[in-house]
């Protein structure tokens, strides 16, 4: 709505203030323009602004992102000077937000009017979360898409692997301002979710500096290259001046987790048209801890196995004398069986800065860069090493065990430049960033076991080693709209080149985190650090690989009701070679109020420098179905001459196709539905294969050879990663919303959802040099490992949001129901366990105190709402002692699952927060 002066402005100077009609709260950054010309200016921090016109008539548009925008017709005359106030209401639940994602159409499309689904999240959306985290901002608002924080997982522990539609971390693509950003330096090669799988590391970037994301869910390879197989996230950086500032304390229920953030962001105008912004922000997370009551051996190991010929009964009691000394030890130390692990959220202190900016340089053309840096150390627990476990402790320096930790560094940065303008009609844009991401392994309170001889001035901690990855990205586009020329409503052409340099490095840690010391002592002991043995010189890598593309890019408005988009791009990559995409797109608009649109494409993803290059030896816990034990296993590069004795074949792309096929509506005015179906064959999914174990025949005897053959006598077990299976993936999206106008306040109402299933088709291609073993079983992809990509993230997650807003008070109630996940056991089906549904609920209130200062009072998860505890805890007990070991919680620690996670086990999360604009 729009107030003025009298029923036209006569005036040669026009000024204001824009508010918000619900708060009064003023509006920094409101763009106006006059509608026509190139002339027009935005708020400052108070919501004010000035415009100089000739005289004449004009019309004035006022908009502003989360808001519908108003026009304003003004009469300037010589000589007067007149106030024009103009107070906006907020849009429909983001719903008609213009969308930059997914088109390079000159014509502006919302979020209803694409070819392909994109959910539109304002900045607002994510602070009303009460998280801080971006991946766990996200994760609460956008259904389709998936994070949960792991534990127990070495580096994992430190970064939130997040998917979309199911799928695996490096199957979705990021972009920062719509380029394309850098991945992590870390590879995820413990049992979580994305296992294998190289992500972006979202919680780099500052969700203060964030004005809005945007989520395509759907493939978009041919548009933007490899990744985008499940979708794309495009980050949109703030630009508006003025200054926001938001702070947050909070912790969880149970008294741990302790959350501290400040972020603040400050926008200057630079000229008419430009503007820098900039953003620093600091978060801290306490570790939490759900640790069980351990029931396991600590000092004598009492769960053996039955000797050759041994009775029944003298096995019983052999196992009941090792448990009674066992507990005669831990009542003469004292030792703790409830609290000697962290199982739970690690340590985290994050630190970043960030800043986005345009300068025009003429009329028709204008600079922009974007970027930052961000800082992060985190500190997680490994594995307890119990005393009895006499080849990874030192007695003397750790008489009653130890809890190692790694204590990781992660740097981040990138820079983008560009410039892009307009001539003849001919829009162009040519830039270049660099970003990298480097993460570095410290192992502390712990010991090398090989270094027994130095007692208890042996060392305890470790530098582990360093992964780093950096990329640069140049591109060079053009578009142009020729519907005018051919008689079309519009008929854009664009059309672009990339050329990409990526680069990867290991770099080894310190002798005395990789090395053994006495390889042939008696007993034997592990060499290197425990928990995270450190990269050797034969890991260390430096590799790099070009990547040059191209890509043409028509969409078309036929007539005002039918829409197509038709895209091609071809990228070749010098490790492998190239790969082509392409994708035929279509909306056909039956009325205003319902539209039907579907999408067919092929993608592709390349396989990373990471899961080329990649090698490591490292102590995995392998459930044997029986107990979990310590294994050194190694990570051999795909290339190398252990893979290739195994019979790996060389890496090769993954290839998908994708359908879609939705419908989108707006029955009535303030009510938006929208609803999508999705296949997703993906063939040759590159795999982290399980342990090749070694053996006395069979498969086993063959690893055995090869590992003796390379000089791997410590190495327990080989890993590898390949193209092993192909996967259909069939879901659907509903999102409905609606703003029913209230006499006073305005409310939100939002139900979104996402239900999928992921299925492994056709056989899984093994090895060709090992044969079928059906003792040592399939270790290239087993039970365990189908399970975590098919049924570890939750198969349906439904949320209801409502956001009520009156006057000065604000509410937020939201439930959000995450769908069952399955876990399955690599050998024993006894222990597989199934997670019921859970729903979770959020609620906040808040109060504007005073016109640019809001308190906002909350909590996560308000009910304390846990997973399904772990079932199959039947680990050996004194009146059990000769029944089988039947452990899938490591004796009672694990009180919920870490294979697959829904949403956490921290339970409920109390907080406050301030956030004032100026």
């Amino acid at each position: 709505m729009w107030l003025l002066a009298g029923a036209a402005v006569l005036a040669q100077s026009v000024r204001g203030r824009v508010t918000d009609v619900t708060t009064g709260a003023n509006l920094p950054g409101v763009s106006i323009v006059v509608v026509g010309t190139t002339t027009g200016t935005t708020t400052n921090g108070q919501g004010e602004y000035t415009l100089r016109l000739d005289p004449g008539s004009y019309t004035l548009r006022v908009s502003f992102i989360g808001y519908q925008t108003e026009t304003v017709p003004v009469q300037v005359t010589a000589g007067t000077t007149a106030t024009v106030n103009v107070s906006l209401r907020e849009s429909l639940a983001s719903l008609n937000e213009v969308v930059v994602v997914g088109s390079r159409s000159t014509q502006s499309r919302t979020s209803t009017e694409t070819v392909a689904p994109v959910d539109v999240i304002q900045s607002r959306d994510l602070q009303a979360t009460g998280q801080v985290d971006l991946t766990q901002q996200i994760n609460f608002v956008a259904p389709s898409f998936n994070s949960s924080r792991q534990t127990i997982a070495d580096g994992t522990d430190h970064i939130d692997p997040a998917t979309i539609r199911g799928l695996g971390p490096d199957q979705v693509l990021v972009l920062l301002n719509g380029k394309r950003r850098h991945n992590q330096a870390l590879i995820n090669i413990n049992g979580t979710i994305g296992r294998g799988s190289v992500g972006t590391d979202l919680n780099a970037i500052p969700a203060t500096a964030i004005e809005r994301i945007e989520v395509l869910r759907d493939g978009a390879a041919s548009q933007y290259g490899s990744d985008a197989i499940a979708g794309v996230i495009n980050l949109r950086l703030k630009e508006r001046p003025g200054t926001t500032v938001n702070a947050q304390l909070g912790q969880q229920y149970a008294g741990d987790g302790r959350v501290a953030q400040v972020g603040v962001n400050h926008g200057f105008k630079i000229g008419n048209e430009g503007f820098l912004s900039l953003t620093g922000e600091f978060r801290h997370r306490g570790a939490t801890n759900r640790v069980g009551d351990y029931t396991g051996p600590v000092y004598v190991n009492w769960n053996v196995g039955r000797a050759t010929g041994e009775t029944d009964a003298a096995y019983v009691a052999r196992r009941r004398t090792l448990y009674d000394q066992d507990q005669a030890l831990i009542r003469q130390n004292n030792f703790n069986l409830s609290n000697n692990m962290q199982i739970g959220n690690s340590q985290v202190d994050n630190i970043g800065f960030f800043l986005n900016s345009r300068i025009p340089i003429s009329a028709k053309a204008g600079f922009y860069a974007s970027g930052g840096i961000n800082y992060r150390k985190g500190k997680a627990a490994g594995f307890y090493r119990y005393p009895f476990q006499t080849a990874q402790v030192i007695a003397p320096l750790y008489p009653n065990g130890f809890l190692p930790n790694i204590e990781s560094t992660i740097n981040d940065q990138s820079l983008l430049v560009g410039v892009n303008g307009e001539s003849n009609g001919w829009r162009w844009d040519i830039s270049n960033v660099f970003g990298g991401n480097s993460f570095r392994f410290d192992v502390t309170n712990s010991n090398n076991a090989s270094q027994f001889a130095q007692g208890a001035s042996a060392q305890t901690s470790f530098y582990a080693g360093t992964l780093s990855f950096y990329q640069n990205t140049a591109d060079a586009s053009v578009a142009k709209d020729f519907g005018s020329q051919i008689g079309l409503k519009s008929f854009n052409v664009a059309f672009g080149a990339t050329y990409r340099y990526d680069m990867y490095r290991i770099k080894a840690g310190e002798e005395a985190s990789y090395r053994n010391f006495a390889p042939d002592a008696i007993p034997s002991r592990i060499g290197g650090s425990q928990v995270f043995p450190g990269y050797q010189p034969a890991n260390a890598v430096n590799a790099n690989r070009n990547v040059a593309g191209a890509y043409v890019d028509i969409e078309t408005d036929i007539n005002e009701n039918l829409l197509l988009n038709t895209a091609g791009r071809y990228e070749n990559y010098s490790d492998f070679g190239g790969n082509f995409a392409g994708k035929l797109a279509a909306r056909y608009k039956f009325t205003d109020a319902f539209s039907v649109r579907g999408t067919i494409s092929n993608g592709f993803r390349a396989p990373s420098l990471h899961q080329r290059h990649f090698s490591a030896v490292s102590t995995v816990f392998v459930s044997t179905g029986q107990s979990v034990e310590p294994r050194q296993t190694g990570t051999f590069r795909n290339d190398s001459p252990i893979a290739q004795a195994f019979g790996v074949p060389s890496l090769t792309a993954e290839r998908s196709v994708n359908y879609s096929v939705g419908i989108t509506s707006r029955p009535v005015s303030n009510m938006s539905i929208t609803i999508d179906a999705y296949q997703i064959d993906i063939r040759d999914r590159i795999i982290y294969s399980n342990q090749f174990s070694r053996g006395t025949s069979g498969a086993g005897l063959i690893v055995a050879n090869i590992l003796n053959g390379a000089g791997q006598q410590d190495v327990n077990a080989a890993q590898f990663f390949s193209n092993a299976v192909n996967t259909r993936t069939r879901g659907i999206d509903v999102v409905i919303a609606t703003s029913p106008r209230l006499n006073r306040g305005t409310l939100d109402l939002t139900l979104a959802a996402n239900v999928n299933e992921t299925r492994i088709v056709g056989a899984i291609q093994r090895p060709t040099n090992l044969p079928s073993d059906a003792v040592f079983g399939n270790f290239l992809f087993n039970r365990q490992d189908s399970a975590r990509l098919t049924s570890a993230q939750p198969r349906s997650k439904i949320s209801l949001n409502m956001n009520y807003r009156l006057n000065k008070f604000g509410a937020v109630l939201r439930f959000t129901r995450f769908g069952e996940v399955l876990t399955l056991d690599p050998a024993n089906p006894l222990l597989d366990e199934r997670f019921s549904p859970k729903l979770v609920t959020d609620f906040n209130v808040s109060y504007r105190i005073l016109p640019t200062v809001n308190l906002t009072l909350g909590a996560n998860n308000i009910l304390d709402v846990y997973p399904d505890k772990l079932s199959k805890n039947l680990y050996p007990t004194p009146e059990r002692f000769g029944a089988a070991v039947l452990d899938n919680s490591s004796f009672g620690r694990f009180v919920y699952s870490r294979a697959a996670t829904q949403f956490g086990f921290n339970g409920g999360y109390y907080f406050l927060n301030v956030s004032a604009s100026f």
